[in-house]
């Protein structure tokens, strides 16, 4: 691969740095006592979550917004419950960009079972693999660690993701998996860890740092700095094998825009190569053939 040099330095501005989590507990039986109490408990788990210390690697970024839904299917017994949980996540900014920032981070386990102790207080330091409070922090850590997987610095061949941090805290989680029933409740957790520890996802990781700083720099009206992440993302697209549907529907407009840039219609061959579900669309950013006279 021939060299290339990622110049990107964030403008230190002075963001307020929010992180938003919305919280939501939906049982559809129409037993008033206990919803009010799951109301309540909500109310108290978003202010936990907004006001932990999650220690930021940086803070260059405006505002990260994080949904948590659990759907509850059943109530199993006393406080235990069956249900299904899915997380979006991404970064948000009040600003109006030519190539908007998504919300594009998503999770969700079904079948999974948990217990809410709804009469009290929730605790997100609570040690307990059944916790409905452990699960959350799993899936926050998990979540933001693929946040600032994008926000990494970007400015050197062998840079740092910055998602590292979170994902080290995801291999605590297995310190409270004391038995075979344990470790098969969070079969599908215990996977995504392996995943991180392996680095099996490393090249789809720095795919999302290099669209997100080739993106950062093109909204901010830098696109000769932009055009600089063309072959990176090639490179480590060329050695993925896990790129999906939803990648290019989320990316497939920030693809075409950044690949564009450079004026070689190989480029964007090669994403119709890789997604060819928007071949019009990428074929449609190619330089225009001039006619001749």
């Amino acid at each position: 691969m021939r060299e290339f040099t990622l110049l990107l330095l964030f403008v230190l501005c002075a963001y307020s740095q929010v992180i938003d989590f919305s919280v939501k507990f939906i049982y559809p039986k129409p037993e008033r006592d206990l919803i009010l109490k799951l109301n309540n408990f909500t109310t108290e788990l978003e202010k936990q979550l907004e006001n932990y210390d999650w220690k930021f690697p940086h803070k260059d970024f405006e505002k990260i917004e994080t949904n948590i839904n659990i759907n509850i299917e059943k109530l199993v017994s006393d406080k235990n419950f069956a249900g299904v949980i899915t997380v979006s996540s991404g970064l948000v900014t009040e600003t109006k960009t030519p190539i908007a920032l998504k919300k594009d981070i998503y999770y969700s386990e079904q079948g999974m079972s948990f217990d809410i102790v709804y009469e009290e207080d929730p605790d997100i330091s609570i040690n307990n693999s059944t916790s409905v409070e452990s699960i959350i922090m799993f899936y926050s850590n998990l979540v933001l660690g693929e946040v600032f997987d994008r926000l990494s610095y970007t400015d050197q061949k062998n840079f740092r993701l910055e998602g590292d941090h979170y994902f080290q805290k995801l291999y605590e989680f297995e310190n409270l998996l004391l038995s075979a029933g344990d470790r098969n409740a969070w079969s599908k957790r215990l996977e995504i860890i392996n995943n991180y520890r392996l680095n099996k996802n490393i090249e789809e990781r720095k795919i999302n740092a290099y669209l997100y700083n080739a993106v950062y720099l093109y909204n901010s009206g830098k696109k000769d700095r932009a055009v600089h992440f063309i072959e990176p993302i090639i490179e480590s697209m060329t050695k993925s094998t896990g790129l999906t549907d939803i990648f290019f529907m989320n990316n497939f407009f920030a693809l075409g825009e950044i690949f564009a840039l450079s004026g070689d219609p190989e480029h964007l061959d090669f994403l119709v190569l890789k997604d060819p579900s928007h071949e019009s669309y990428y074929s449609g950013k190619k330089p225009k053939e001039k006619t001749p006279r």
